[in-house]
């Protein structure tokens, strides 16, 4: 895999409302530049500023939401809070975000009957194609084939 920490995501019940109905892991392969480089920078975005930058997205949930703006709420710099946040996170704020996206629109899947452009607008994807694209990318598995295999 190159050196690089790849997300996986497991399901998890939907009898725990508060919690995400997938759960990010990351596999235990060491990112490139080591163990180290990867706490050097975990430190620098602390366990309280990570938690605002996560419910900051979870607000924002169906807005346009930048990597810009989310490095604006750290002081860090650009490339260490993308760096910091992954370390925390597993994977880069963006990809994060989507994880955050998804999981929302599994919720709407199985709690709704909402069809697939409306749960697109709720939770921030461009359109159907986006949501359709992220779901593959992120579960490996079509919204379509997660309505059936819960109903």
């Amino acid at each position: 895999m190159g050196g690089r920490t790849v997300p996986h995501f497991a399901a998890v019940s939907k009898d725990t409302p508060n919690f995400p109905v997938i759960s990010p892991t990351v596999s235990q392969e060491i990112p490139a530049g080591g163990r180290q480089a990867q706490d050097r920078t975990g430190h620098l975005l602390t366990a309280k500023s990570y938690q605002q930058v996560v419910a900051w997205m979870r607000a924002r949930i169906d807005e346009r939401i930048t990597e810009d703006a989310l490095c604006a709420l750290s002081p860090l710099g650009k490339e260490t809070f993308r760096r910091a946040f992954a370390a925390r996170a597993g994977m880069s704020p963006m990809r994060y975000l989507t994880w955050l996206r998804v999981d929302m629109a599994v919720r709407l899947l199985i709690d709704t009957r909402f069809d697939l452009s409306e749960i697109a607008f709720v939770t921030g994807f461009k359109g159907e194609q986006g949501l359709i694209a992220a779901f593959v990318s992120t579960l490996g598995v079509r919204p379509q084939a997660l309505r059936v295999t819960t109903a």
